[in-house]
Formats: structure tokens, C-alpha cells, sequence
């Protein structure tokens, strides 16, 4: 199964764009009024793609040598109604120009977004236009700015790792209490200690993202839209254009949270050189990328 952080940056970046393209459409004067903004969007046939990277650092303008952590291609199509979000394993093996064939997390490090769009266009036939970077410290503000998310901590998670990235100190006591962003990255990032391992971990991370969505959604969590344009802003690098995010993120409402969908690169892991890999499996990929709407 998916990481347990990875399930939650994933989903919540989405969340986060569509709060910010919505936020940035009214800021740029197109309109004031909500409800003509989104009867705007509901013949809208554009379609927009990038290139959505996670990288592990509190902040990734600042940071050196960050490798990305999350690699997702995300399609929103406005004729079809149809969001598709396809995950890239950290590990899959491609050729990284002037490298040679390692994992495709590398590229950040070697030549920041531009050479991980350009590897991922090239590995897998793609055009994909734009790239949008975040950081750990994005989810760690949204969480802030959400003025916390209650949680019902399963059990006392304590584990302390000096070397990760942002390091790992992890003390939280079991039972039902709300969460600051720090104590949130805290929860997300625990990954030992669960009875039954991922399963357990998986249905940690749905409760927490429920309890999330429903303080967004809810009138309070509307104000806070403004924020986390700013959020976005601080901790967001990227070549797409806020007018095309605002586009892309009103978009992505018009067409409703039924309509995502989301899978992950077909592949087998395998040791090579005693590294681990992930080989994709390029034929099955390519099913994937017409079945989901990327090409």
C-alpha cells in the first residue's frame, strides 16, 4: 500500500490547489461573487497537466541536495469532468539525462524540477507542461491554519530519528486530542508500532483526512482560503502560472470529488547492484496513461 504520509500530502495538496486557485480567481478581480466564479467553470472544456512534487525539507527553496519524496501527474479535464492523479513510485528506475539509469527521485536533486519534469516527459513519452514543488512546511501550515485537526491518537507513538529529513522526533500520547502542524507531520510520519502494519496505519491517515475536509469545508474553513493562498505561496516553486492554477483548481471543483481518481505506475520492485528499484512496467503505463485521461 501507499505510504501513510504520502496518501495524506497527496490528497491534501489537491485540497490545498483548489483552495488557492479559488482564492487566487477572486484576487485577480474576475469576480466577487462565489456563485457566478464556479457557473464559470461549468462548460469549461480546458484541460491542464502537471507535474505535482513533494520534497522532503521543511523548505524546499532553501534546502540543498532535497530529493522529491511525492512524484504525482495530475490531469484535470474540464470536457470530461475527470480528475486523474497517478502516483510515480520514488524508487522507478529511468534515465536521467547525463546519469544514466537510477531512481527517478534523483532528478530533483540533480537538476531541481526542471530536469524531474524533463525525465519524467522523456521515460514516459509524455508532454506534461508544468511543475508545482511543495514542502513539509506546506502541510505543516495548512494544518496550523486550520486551527488544528482532532485526532484520536490510537496509541503513545514516541520514536526519534536525528539523520531524516526533516529529523524524526515523534512524542505523542494515545487518545482523542487536536493536533498542531508540528504534531500532525508527527502523526503522518509514524510508521511503526501498528498491530496490523499498513492497515491500521491506512485507516489512521482516513479518519485524519475526514476530520480535515469537514474543518475546510466547513464556514469557518472557507476564511481561511486567503491563508493558504499565502501558504502556497511561501512554500510552493513553480513554472505554472497563478491565473492557470486558479483555472485548474476551479476546474477541478466543477467537476466534484467523484470524479477523481487516482492509481499508481504498474511495476514489480527488484534489487539491482543491491539497490532497490522499482521497474515499471512500460506497456501496462501506457494502458494506464490513455485509460486515466494523460495522453
Amino acid at each position: 500500500m501507499k505510504s501513510f504520509f504520502r496518501a495524506f500530502f497527496v490528497t491534501l495538496l489537491v485540497v490545498a490547489l483548489v483552495a488557492v486557485g479559488f482564492t487566487a480567481y477572486l484576487n485577480l478581480g474576475k469576480d466577487s461573487d462565489v456563485k457566478t466564479a464556479l457557473s464559470d467553470l461549468q462548460n469549461s472544456n480546458e484541460k491542464f497537466q502537471v507535474l505535482l512534487i513533494g520534497v522532503d525539507s521543511l523548505d524546499s527553496k532553501r534546502a540543498q541536495n532535497t530529493r522529491s519524496d511525492v512524484m504525482i501527474l495530475l490531469d484535470v479535464d474540464g470536457e470530461k469532468d475527470k480528475v486523474s492523479l497517478i502516483s510515480i513510485p520514488r524508487d522507478s528506475r529511468v534515465e536521467i539525462e547525463d546519469h544514466g539509469k537510477t531512481k527517478v527521485n534523483h532528478a530533483y536533486a540533480y537538476g531541481r524540477a526542471e530536469l524531474a519534469l524533463d525525465t519524467v516527459n522523456e521515460n514516459f513519452d509524455l508532454s506534461v507542461p508544468y511543475y508545482i514543488v511543495v514542502d513539509y512546511g506546506f502541510v505543516k501550515d495548512v494544518v496550523d491554519i486550520v486551527g488544528g485537526v482532532e485526532v484520536d491518537v490510537p496509541m503513545d507513538m514516541d520514536y526519534e530519528d536525528p539523520s531524516a529529513d526533516p529529523p524524526l522526533s515523534i512524542h505523542l500520547k494515545k487518545g482523542l486530542q487536536t493536533l498542531n502542524g508540528d504534531e500532525a507531520l508527527q502523526f503522518l510520519r509514524f510508521r511503526k508500532g501498528y498491530k496490523n502494519a499498513d492497515l491500521d496505519r491506512v485507516k489512521a491517515q482516513q479518519a485524519f483526512m475526514s476530520a480535515f475536509l469537514s474543518k475546510l469545508k466547513s464556514i469557518e474553513g472557507v476564511k481561511h482560503a486567503p491563508s493558504l493562498l499565502t501558504s502556497y505561496m511561501d512554500h510552493a516553486t513553480s513554472n505554472m502560472p497563478v491565473s492557470k492554477v486558479s483555472r485548474m483548481g476551479l476546474t477541478a471543483i466543477s467537476a466534484g470529488q467523484e470524479n477523481f481518481e487516482s492509481a499508481t505506475l504498474p511495476g514489480t520492485p527488484e534489487m539491482i547492484d543491491g539497490l532497490s528499484y522499482y521497474l515499471v512496467d512500460h506497456d501496462e503505463a501506457e494502458k494506464l496513461f490513455k485509460q486515466m485521461n494523460v495522453k
